[in-house]
């Protein structure tokens, strides 16, 4: 039989630069707003090491994840905190059965 490639989703990003994606940018400066309306809460000498320190979190978390292919760090963070704690995972020792 022939192998054919099957093309099942076709996703095109918006480019705003080289790098980045228009929501890439639309999250970072989101993200920087929210820091700056915190600058209350931030004495006077530590606002430009905060906001520093806001934007190389923001880049972080628009970076890819390096876990979830595909995913950026922040929507790998959603994934994480909405994961349902209830559901019942069997954990396996090094021998492979299950531990009780």
């Amino acid at each position: 039989m022939a192998n054919t490639n099957v093309i099942t989703n076709i996703e095109s990003k918006t480019k705003a630069t080289k790098h980045f994606n228009l929501s890439d940018l639309f999250f970072l400066t989101g993200f920087l707003i929210i820091a700056y309306m915190f600058k209350g809460a931030v004495h006077e000498l530590l606002f430009i090491p905060y906001m520093l320190f806001s934007l190389f979190n923001a880049a972080y978390l628009i970076m890819p994840s390096r876990y979830n292919k595909g995913r950026k760090n922040y929507e790998s963070l959603a994934v994480m905190m909405k994961k349902d704690v209830l559901v019942y995972r069997p954990y396996y020792g090094k021998d492979g059965e299950e531990d009780e």
